[in-house]
This record gives structure tokens, sequence and C-alpha cells, in this order.
């Protein structure tokens, strides 16, 4: 009996280093559920027929999928022949989708790929469509010296999440049909079953309503557009109309199009924010009655829909029934974001429609408008989705709700026992920089990279097991402000959904950066094939500074990398970076990747200004969770912020940031400046005051200056800089607090919230 269990133990340890080889070598993403690895080949040949089960309904759209792949890989139209008989062995050259009730998850299947014959097994149509996802992905991207060859094997596969969601605005910058189409596509081949479609903001609406015309003619177009950042000073504008919307019948064509995918689409009709172009074609629906006009800036505007105004409802009634009428998926998603209540609080409709209802604050009314909205649906069998504004003031029965800023709306949303859906700005907002700000496109701001993506977590440890399964899946959002082509909404999309495809469909204990990064590089060959525009920034070097010496790394394993102190880009005949780079001066450092003898990526390029604080130790009060300034010591590392990417800087919000230098002797200094951000629209405020002070123990600390920042003074998106001058100072340890402004005051985007306070660099002279 012993000996008996010896062996199988055995058996059972060579088994599992065989599939964890297996899932290795296969190279799939997102990584199957179990994989197993068996001898030979099946080739792809002229000879090859699709069969698939004749009386079930809708399995004839994977088998015609698969069909029209395996044409556009190897130019054969595959015969698709529909069986009756009850599957019970194979012929040679078939690639079999095969009906079983046996594999239980919806949306799982299992794929056997056989020296002569493919076989995917599923209880649903839509299980089968996802086998020949990954069935693709063993096959080469190329015909190899023997053809179209993949490996023979068995994966069982299914998803952790029933959501899995990706995003696209296409307010801020019109997109084709043709690309919507390409996108889709996209996300159907990375296992993501939902299209989030968002067709209305301040800046235009873009889906035809035929009960109210003056939405295409008016508020479809903006009379022009910014051009480069919204921080730029001047702000300059192209002065050209801009605009464009779908007819009623293209979005049928994406509808159907998607289906054939089996991904739904959700529409996004803004309410009662983000209105400006809706406001510009019936003026008569807002607060002031106008005149409007659809924005040409980006950002947040007090004028929105009037919710004491009895038209505005029946105005979105009206919107919203043929908006149900065009789209079968359950969910319709009404925004609810970002919608102040300067507006409401002035207007006599507003005022009079809170107490009519009985209802304490304008955030109330707002649920109220949100409830209504809900009300409406549920007359179309429709279930509401909104951000996570909508839990201010009461959330509408049935409502699931996105959580943008941070998990915090989903843990409130799921111990409310509504479902959630995780979609943090800090991880899963594609507008974002995913490399080094002075090297990529222009966006937003912000620096989520490949990594950070991967690395988010959909469900919240604070979560009870019960509660938990209101996390229904996770999103990522693509905000186009600062993507005006196809082309770049691909680049700022790619790999990233990649990394997220992977997030909501495997299982977490088999999430593994490592692993992910090898099969990643084999599968940008996949996107390159498929025409995808996608980021080379996984190839970035990232650079660190501690201690007087420069740190480089980077995500891509197996590469090496080379490096300059002058500012010159590097070469293969440049220094080779083995260990962290001493710098006894200021420099610019410039590192590239490179694999075979080839340059990989942009070159990373960092001035480093040294002085007496350089790359000294300090420690704070409270530690950042989001905005850590990008590295441990991103105070004292000799790098400044800029306002293109908030990267660099360190923030809390509703905190002062209170840090200690420690120079590790007695120093003398004679000056120390720093800078802070401004941009209220954002909600980063400046500090109500700076203070600095010495000590020679760490204990007890003298204090050398203050400067109290007239807040009220500052306005637009601007870095601003405190200098202290104080001759003669000296000790082991600077001490400076920079004390918050709190909660950002009424009349501000984000009033009533805490306000963020982003410092950086702490240079001492």
């Amino acid at each position: 009996m012993r000996l008996f269990s010896f062996f199988s133990l055995l058996l059972f340890f060579l088994s599992y280093s065989l599939f964890c080889q297996s899932n290795d070598n296969l190279n799939i993403i997102p990584k199957p559920v179990a994989t197993q690895i068996n001898e030979g080949n099946f080739t792809l040949n002229t000879q090859c027929e699709v069969w698939f089960p004749a009386d079930e309904d809708k399995w004839s759209i994977a088998a015609e999928y698969l069909g029209n792949w395996v044409k556009q890989t190897t130019g054969h139209q595959p015969r698709l022949q529909p069986f009756k008989q009850k599957f019970t062995s194979t012929r040679i050259n078939v690639l079999y989708i095969v009906y079983d009730p046996s594999v239980t998850m919806p949306e799982g299947y299992v794929l056997e790929v056989r020296p002569k014959a493919v076989v995917i097994t599923a209880s649903t149509p839509l299980g089968a469509f996802y086998g020949v996802q990954t069935l693709r992905q063993l096959f080469p991207v190329k015909a190899g010296p023997d053809g179209w060859q993949a490996p023979c094997c068995r994966i069982e596969d299914y998803p952790r999440f029933s959501y899995r969601g990706m995003h696209l605005d296409v307010a801020r910058h019109f997109f084709p049909v043709s690309f919507v189409k390409k996108y889709i596509d996209l996300l159907a081949f990375h296992k993501i079953n939902t299209f989030h479609w968002h067709l209305t903001d301040d800046q235009g609406w873009r889906i035809q309503i035929n009960k109210y015309p003056k939405l295409q003619q008016n508020a479809a177009y903006r009379k022009e557009t910014l051009i480069g950042h919204y921080s730029d000073s001047p702000q300059r504008f192209d002065g050209k109309r801009y605009g464009g919307f779908y007819t009623q019948q293209e979005i049928k064509e994406v509808v159907e199009y998607a289906q054939k995918r089996f991904v739904t689409i959700v529409p996004e009709i803004e309410m009662p924010g983000h209105a400006l172009a809706a406001l510009s074609a019936y003026p008569e629906l807002g607060c002031t009655g106008g005149p409007y006009e659809a924005a040409t800036l980006w950002g947040v505007f007090d004028d929105v829909f009037c919710a004491g105004n009895d038209q505005t409802f029946q105005f979105m009634e009206n919107v919203l029934k043929e908006v149900c009428g065009l789209f079968p998926g359950q969910y319709i998603h009404v925004g609810g974001d970002e919608c102040p209540k300067t507006r409401w609080k002035t207007c006599p409709k507003c005022q009079k429609r809170m107490q009519t209802e009985g209802l304490k604050d304008e955030h109330e009314l707002q649920s109220y408008f949100i409830q209504r909205a809900g009300k409406i649906l549920e007359k179309y069998n429709k279930r509401l989705i909104g951000w996570d504004e909508i839990l201010e003031g009461g959330l509408a029965p049935n409502a699931t709700v996105m959580s943008w800023r941070g998990t915090e709306g989903g843990i409130a949303a799921a111990r409310s026992n509504h479902d959630a859906i995780m979609t943090p700005g800090s991880h899963c907002y594609f507008d974002y920089y995913q490399g080094d700000p002075n090297t990529e496109p222009l966006a937003i701001s912000g620096y989520t990279t490949l990594e950070k993506v991967y690395s988010v977590e959909p469900v919240p440890e604070e979560l009870s097991p019960e509660e938990s399964k209101h996390i229904i899946g996770a999103q990522a959002n693509l905000w186009a402000e600062y993507i005006p082509t196809p082309e770049k909404a691909e680049y700022m999309a790619y790999p990233r959904v990649c990394a997220l495809s992977e997030v909501v469909w495997s299982p977490k204990a088999d999430r593994n950066w490592p692993d992910f990064s090898k099969r990643i590089q084999a599968h940008f060959p996949r996107l390159d094939a498929l025409g995808v525009n996608y980021s080379k920034s996984f190839y970035s070097v990232v650079c660190s500074f501690a201690e007087g010496k420069v740190k480089m790394e980077t995500a891509a394993p197996d590469v090496e990398i080379r490096y300059t102190l002058d500012g010159k880009t590097p070469t293969l005949k440049s220094s080779k970076y083995t260990q962290p780079v001493a710098l006894e001066k200021s420099a610019t450092v410039q590192a590239l990747c490179f694999k075979d003898g080839r340059a990989l990526g942009a070159p990373a390029k960092v001035s480093y200004s040294l002085h007496k604080a350089s790359g000294k130790p300090y420690t704070l009060t409270k530690q950042p969770k989001q905005y850590t300034g990008g590295e441990t010591y991103a105070l004292t590392n000799g790098v400044s912020g800029g306002l293109k990417t908030w990267n660099n800087w360190v923030g809390l919000v509703n905190n002062d940031l209170d840090p200690v230098i420690d120079f590790g002797k007695t120093t003398n200094f004679n000056r120390v400046t720093t800078h802070f951000v401004n941009s209220k629209i954002a909600w980063i405020h400046p500090p109500r005051s700076v203070s600095i002070f010495a000590s020679d123990d760490g204990k007890r600390f003298k204090l050398l200056s203050i400067k109290v920042i007239n807040v009220d003074e500052l306005s637009g998106n601007t870095i601003e800089t405190v200098k202290f001058d104080v001759p003669g100072a000296r000790g082991r340890y600077l001490k400076m607090i920079v004390e918050t402004t709190g909660v950002i005051p009424e009349g501000f985007p984000g009033a009533g919230n805490g306000a963020w306070l982003f410092l950086d660099e702490i240079e001492v002279e």
C-alpha cells in the first residue's frame, strides 16, 4: 500500500511538472485553467473540414468563425458540415465542435488537439467560441517548414469572472464603424466579453435618436478642438468643426457584428452631468435655458440636465426607449459621474423638486434622478449601470456600480448586496501613460504600466466570501481626449488589454508576472499579424536613484541594458548595465534595451540634478499608496516632476505631507526649494502653508522658516515653486511640513471631497 502511494505521488509530481511546462510552452493569453501537452502535431491542410452540432442553436456561429479563420490563415475555405448523430469518434482532418452538457461552466470548453483531428467540446456556443480563440493561438503566426501545425494537447478552461469589459470613448473623438468592429474583434480574441460604448458627453452626442433630430444636427458637432494638453498655457484650438454620429442602422450593424463574436455591448448615455452637447441642441433641458454649446475643452462643466424639469425626464425616457430597442444586452450605462451641483443649488425648479420629494440635499437629488432613470430602464427589461457616484444619496434598486475612484465604491456596493465592476483609475485607465512620458505620445497624465495592469486584483480583501460574489468582474477604460485616431487608440489599449484579459479570465492563483512577461513577447507577433499598432513600452528601462547610484530595470526578461551618461542615445557599443551606476555630478542618463543585437522600444532619458539631499532617505508619517512618486526616494531623486504625468509626484488626499530627510551627518545648507501641483480641476489643490525645520537628533526640531500660500490666487494647471533662503542653517535632519487644503470648497470640481496634495523634489543647497 505504501509502495503504491509512493509511485502515485511520483506520478502526480511528474504530471504536475509537465503541466507547468505545458503552460509555458503554449504561450496562450489569457492563460488557461489547465493544460496538458501530448506528443505530435495537428496540421491544417486543404482537406480540413469543420463539423458542428446541427440541432443546437447558434453553434454555427462558432463554426463559421472557425472556418473563416482557417481560410484567412491557409487560403483554403473548409467545408462546414452540421452533424446530427451523437459524437463518438473522429475522422481525419476534421475540426470538431461538439455539444456536451457535462461541461458545466457556460463559457467553459475542453480543447483536444490530436494528430488527426481537433475536438472542441462545450455546453454552449459561447464556450465553443472561446475554444476556437484558444485554438488560434496554438498555431504559429507564419507557417513553418511543415505547414500550419499546432501541438497536440488537452486544455480545460473557463473564466474567473462573468463580466470582462473594455470601454471606448467615442464622444471626445469619433471613431468609424470599421474601427469599432476591429476593436470588438480584438476583444473577442482575448476573451473580453463586454464592450462599453461611451456614446455621449459634453463634447459630442454620437448616437442617432429619431425622436430628437437636433442631437444629430447640432449635438454631434463642436466648433473646434483643443490642440495639445489641457494644462498648456495658453490653450490653443484648431478652429475646425468636428464631430460625427452613428446612425441607428450602423448601431444595429455593430451590434450584430458583436453578437457573432459573443461580445455584449453596453451603451452609455451620460446623465445628469456631462450633458453640454445635448443641451446645445435642446437648451430647455438645462437649468438656465442657455445658450449652450458642445464643449471644446476637456473637463467637468457646471451646466447639466435640470433635475426639476419634467421635460428632462420625458427626454430621457424617449432617448432610453430608443437605446433599449437597439441594444439587446441586459445593461444600459447612465454615467452618473462628475455632476456639479452648482446650477441645481440656484435653480428654482430643482429646489422645488427637492422640497416636493423630501430630499435633504443635491446629492439626494442626483440619486432621485438616477433612480428615475432606473425605473425607465426597468420598463424595457434593462438593468442600470453607473459610475460609483451613483452611490451618493442612495443607490437605485438593482443598480450595478462601476467603481472607478479606487475600490471603495465597489466595496460599498457589494456590502449593500449590489453587483459591482472594478475599474480603478490607478490600474484600469488606459488613457494614462504606459512608459516614460518623454518618449510616449501625449496622454492625459498618470502612469499605468503593463505590469501594473497585471497586478490589479478585482476582489478586495476587505470583503467576505459572500460579499465577494457581488464583484462580477473588471473593466479598463479608454477615454479619448488625447486619442484622435484609431492607430493611437490601439497604441494606448494594447498590450494592456492582454494583461487585463488574464486578470479577469485566469485563476488568481495562476497569475504570475514573470511567466506572463515571457508569453507576452511571444504574443507580440500575433498582434503584428492582426495589424495592431501596439505600444513597445514593455521594453522601457525605468531608472531610480538612491544613495548616489542610478538603478536601471526593465520588465522584459532576457534582455540587456546599455546606457550613456552624456545624454546620447545608447548603442551596442555603449556601457552594459550590470549594477547600479554611481553619479558624482549632475548627468543626463539614457538607457535602452537590446536583444539579439537589436534595440527594443524607445530609450529612457532622465536628467539628474544633484544637490545635498540627492539620494538621501526620508520618512513620512503617512505612506502614499496611489501616488508614490514611482520610486523609494522620489522626493530626493534629483528629478523634478512635470505636468505631463503625476508619476513623479508624491501625493496624499486630505492629508499633510511631512518628509524628514536624513543627511547621515550634520550638514550645512543655505537654501531649500520644493514644488507642488496646482490643478484644481483635477482635485489637486495647493498647500495652505509649507514649513521647514532642522534637527540634530531627529526628535527635537527647530523651525527655520514658514511660507503661507495664497491658494485663492492660484488658477489654471501649474507647477509652483516654494523657495526658502536659510543662510547658516545646519542639522542632520531636515523636516518639511506641507499643509493640505483639506476638503475641497464649494465652487470647485469635487467639492466636498478631500483635496489631493502633490509634492516633488526637495532640493537642498
